[in-house]
């Protein structure tokens, strides 16, 4: 059934998409295996099917959103009111729970804290100062620095950061004992490598003057505004392992398993934006049937809603540079076979 993912693979490999890979399959039995190199700068280190990835913008939907559809869930928070009715800092009114979880909140894309706020301290404020890049609620725009508010709220209300509210009241519940923010010294050869020296945001910022790392990072997020924030916000930071990630999905298309409530996870899995520019649910892509998300390093997740299938896809793109293309085209490749296969199982039963 899965034939095609060797030759894919072996493709991505040979064209330099990336160095290594890590697939899973979740329908009903599962598929995993490991391709290629966890790290090749500085030396070379073969991928594991246990290999922990810097899942990236993959920490919004694994983290931050069903963290905050928990408070929801316990009457905690209410999305449809202000971010400042919770959040004084964020002197800016008119912004909801809802439009920060759904990317139409007006904030722009990315904006490098590292650099314009004086300390983590000052990131709410600075944030709330930040002019608006559209109406409220008029259109999608994909955000990193909502979801960086979504970390801090999730902190003000739990009175724990984001690591430890999610580590307690998602992960631990379903057994994923390989997902966590900061991973240990002890964990860190188990990581794949990400970016040697910050390549990728240098160039973000022109090259301004900060004080980048230098060396390939590894076991340490390479989001440089999660860095920042002590390795844990809500945009960045999360570090998992394929087999972890495939519990979450079910709990996802088995309504909550007890994490959740049904009504979150259907707010999660079904489109929140309609008539807007862009489909989205509470923390994913909206699609035909499916939620779809990626992350830059290289890591993706489809869940089939229909057909009650998940495909992972975790790779370090990003190493030992970001600056090779093909990983966006490979991954609709990849998706798209996904699908042509489960369709033709599905002709045969």
């Amino acid at each position: 059934m899965f034939l095609y993912v060797e030759e894919m693979i072996s493709d991505g490999l040979s064209r330099g998409i990336f160095p290594g890979a890590v697939v899973c399959f979740c329908n009903g039995s599962q598929f995993l295996k490991a391709y290629g190199n966890r790290m090749i700068v500085p030396r070379k280190l073969p991928m594991v099917v246990d290999t922990l990835f810097d899942m990236a913008s993959l920490t919004k939907p694994l983290a931050t959103a069903p963290s905050i559809m928990l408070l929801r869930d316990r009457g905690e928070i209410d999305l449809s009111r202000d971010l400042v009715y919770y959040l004084p800092q964020f002197k800016r009114k008119g912004i909801t729970i809802f439009h920060l979880l759904t990317h139409t909140s007006g904030l722009p894309a990315w904006k490098p804290l590292y650099l314009e706020a004086k300390d983590e301290g000052e990131v709410i404020e600075y944030l709330s100062d930040l002019p608006l890049g559209y109406m409220t609620g008029s259109k999608v725009v994909y955000s990193c620095l909502g979801y960086i508010l979504l970390g801090e709220l999730i902190r003000k209300l739990s009175g724990m950061e984001l690591d430890r509210f999610a580590d307690q009241n998602i992960f631990a519940p379903l057994g994923m004992n390989d997902t966590f923010f900061n991973p240990p010294e002890s964990r860190r050869e188990q990581c794949a490598a990400t970016e040697d020296s910050s390549s990728a945001e240098k160039r973000m910022t022109n090259y301004r003057s900060y004080r980048w790392r230098k060396g390939v990072v590894v076991g340490e997020v390479h989001d440089e505004n999660s860095h920042f924030l002590g390795g844990v916000a809500g945009n960045a930071g999360l570090f998992s392992r394929a087999s972890d990630v495939a519990k979450f999905c079910r709990m996802i298309m088995n309504d909550g398993e007890n994490v959740l409530s049904c009504e979150s996870v259907w707010m999660m899995t079904t489109n929140q934006t309609p008539g807007l520019d862009a489909s989205r649910t509470i923390g994913w892509i909206a699609l035909e049937n499916k939620i779809y998300h990626t992350g830059f390093t290289g890591t993706s997740i489809e869940i089939d809603l229909k057909n009650r299938a998940v495909a992972i896809l975790l790779t370090n793109r990003v190493h030992p540079d970001a600056t090779k293309e093909g990983i966006i085209e490979f991954r609709q490749e990849f998706y798209r076979k996904w699908h042509f296969s489960l369709a033709a199982a599905s002709n045969k039963v």
